[in-house]
């Protein structure tokens, strides 16, 4: 892959993930049972374990999509076992993806979805906070990186990468996740204000607002966007004062939840390397996310340009051009 033109830099982590299938929904259980801090016992039909890691998911729907695109992150030594060997014959570059050995696993994430998509998760970070870990800067040819996702880890890994990009001038892309209730409200303060876009699904939204005391016009103000997702509900896309809002891909056979805030992502920012309206790049990361949501596992899913085009066109009957 040429990185001596546009590229996306990727920090994030890099995981094992178990999944889990419930069979009913997590609303039906509340409605029999009575829960008491969280208590509660569900019989899967299927457990199976895949390749993950928010970072390396949204790396994995750039480079399908032709994006050159560079993952920053720090595995345990089992990322030796299987996960390097999958990345190198997807052909994703691996030379910024550091193993510390002294720490016993990479990243783990285990995460129950119930029929209709809902999920249960809990994230163990493993290797993400090793001191292994390189800054922006360290990269090679990263003066032609022209974005830089920070995608969900630690607080002060977020902050230490989105200084650095800053110092760069790389315009970053800030993707708190699902550890977005971890984060003080100094350090939110500082995320936002350092970066130029925010993207996060609803329910993140809300506790970033709670966290941050700060209102959906204060947040709009300090961003250039703001990409709010709503699951089937589609995106609200927040740009210049103005509210756009997007509708998800119809008619999509829910086979697998998990990973479909990354496909998004990737989708979205393949819009931006492309010069598109932010529309259109909400546009193709509903398409991408579809794509995902077909799937099992976060990193099988088939996708590229044509294919983008071809259900982009069905889907909201413009050519993508």
């Amino acid at each position: 892959m040429d990185f001596e033109r546009p590229w996306v830099l990727v920090c994030g982590s890099i995981a094992i993930d178990f999944l889990g299938d419930y069979d009913s929904s997590f609303e039906q259980y509340e409605e029999r049972y009575k829960i008491k801090g969280l208590n509660i016992s569900l019989k899967l039909s299927e457990l199976r374990s895949s390749f993950g890691g928010c970072g390396m998911n949204i790396t994995y729907g750039l480079h399908k999509l032709s994006v050159p695109v560079i993952p920053l992150s720090v595995a345990g030594p089992d990322y030796l076992e299987h996960y390097q060997k999958h990345l190198t014959n997807l052909g994703i570059e691996t030379k910024y993806i550091f193993v510390d050995e002294t720490l016993p696993s990479s990243a783990k994430a285990l995460i129950i979805s119930d029929k209709y998509g809902n999920q249960i998760t809990g994230f163990y970070a493993g290797a993400s906070p090793s001191p292994l870990r390189k800054l922006p800067s360290e990269v090679k040819h990263i003066e032609f990186c022209r974005f830089g996702v920070l995608a969900p880890e630690d607080p002060s890994i977020m902050l230490a990468q989105a200084r650095n990009l800053a110092k760069l001038d790389i315009p970053i892309i800030f993707d708190p996740g699902q550890g977005i209730a971890e984060f003080s409200k100094v350090e939110i303060d500082e995320l936002l204000y350092l970066s130029s876009i925010l993207m996060i699904n609803s329910h993140e939204y809300e506790i970033l607002l709670k966290n941050s005391n700060l209102s959906k016009e204060d947040v709009s103000t300090v961003l250039e966007q703001v990409i709010i997702t709503h699951g089937i509900d589609g995106v609200d896309v927040y740009e210049s004062g103005n509210i756009v809002h997007i509708t998800a891909v119809s008619g999509v056979s829910v086979v697998d939840p998990t990973g479909c805030g990354d496909a998004f992502r990737a989708g979205y920012v393949y819009g931006l390397m492309q010069n598109y309206t932010t529309a259109t790049c909400a546009r193709i990361g509903c398409v991408i996310a579809s794509m995902n949501l077909e799937h099992k596992h976060t990193q099988t899913y088939h996708c590229d340009e044509e294919s983008l085009r071809k259900v982009y066109q069905s889907t909201y009957r413009e050519v993508l051009n």
